[in-house]
């Protein structure tokens, strides 16, 4: 979908008003900025004008730790108009804001964020509105920096990135764009592959091929535990697993000097990646 930010029609203001909750019109105004989406699920349209949250957005005082203060004035407009802000960054010359009209809390202090959107703003001026479409089985969650762009995650109570946003080399628009297929971390140190939602056995032979080394982790206390039936599956990085919640596991690598460690989740016997943190000081 590519949106081309000039004059709106008024179905596209409805259909983008009904999507991001809002029971008031829109106003659009000119404005010299291209917006596109190649992600499924995911479009953008064309807004001058924030509008108003949902009435009850539900469990913000049980969900605070995924909602953060707002530091920039296009995040204030966000929060004025009732919404609770989850990420801010630049982008170029703009301002993006995530932003969320409905949270659930979950099990082992996890929280599913709904109505979630992305606001793209110079200055204090919106621009345009990324969104997941009516019916998608994923919406945004909230956005952090990624590279020379930014990384959207959706809003499930296990969250996971959702697409990419990138200015356009060309013409200075922005885009909503399928996820980046490797990190460079470290100020170029190391390469980390998109090992999100792949099996841990899979996952491991993608970072090896990347140049990353396991690291031996603990014998297990129990060779009838997890952490036993990992190593027996050849995975002898595995370094604790939870018994509990999501059945998180945690694994180590290491390459010059950069130490990474993955989580899984589940309790398969080849459970999937859902996140990694890396340590540039090792």
């Amino acid at each position: 979908m590519t949106c081309r930010v000039s004059a709106p029609t008024a179905s596209l203001l409805t259909a983008v008003a009904v999507a991001l909750g809002s029971p008031v019109p829109l106003r659009a105004e000119p404005v010299a900025v291209r917006v596109a989406s190649s992600v499924e699920g995911v479009e953008v349209a064309a807004l001058a004008s924030v509008p108003k949250a949902p009435p009850e957005i539900g469990e913000t005082a049980l969900c605070a730790r995924f909602i953060v203060a707002p530091k920039s004035p296009a995040g204030r407009r966000v929060t004025e108009a009732g919404w609770a802000v989850t990420g801010e960054a630049r982008l170029g010359r703009f301002q993006a804001v995530s932003f969320a009209g409905r949270f659930t809390q979950g099990t082992s202090g996890s929280c599913e964020i709904g109505n979630g959107n992305v606001g793209i703003f110079e200055g204090q001026s919106l621009r345009a509105v990324a969104y997941a479409r009516k019916g998608a089985t994923r919406s945004i969650g909230r956005l952090v920096p990624f590279g020379d762009g930014l990384r959207l995650w959706d809003g499930g109570f296990l969250p996971q990135p959702l697409a990419d946003l990138r200015l356009d080399a060309v013409g200075g628009g922005v885009s909503v764009v399928p996820l980046a297929p490797i990190e460079a971390i470290c100020g170029g140190k190391g390469l980390v592959p998109n090992v999100y939602g792949q099996p841990i056995t899979r996952a491991r032979e993608w970072l090896r091929q990347a140049g990353w080394r396991p690291v031996t982790g603990p014998a297990p206390e129990d060779p009838r535990s997890r952490e036993g039936d990992l190593v027996r599956m050849g995975v002898a990085e595995v370094e604790s697993c939870s018994g509990t919640g999501f059945g998180f596991c945690a694994y180590g690598y290491a390459r010059e000097g950069v130490a990474l460690s993955v989580t899984t989740v589940g309790d398969g016997d080849d459970p999937s990646v859902s996140g990694y943190v890396v340590d540039c000081r090792s």
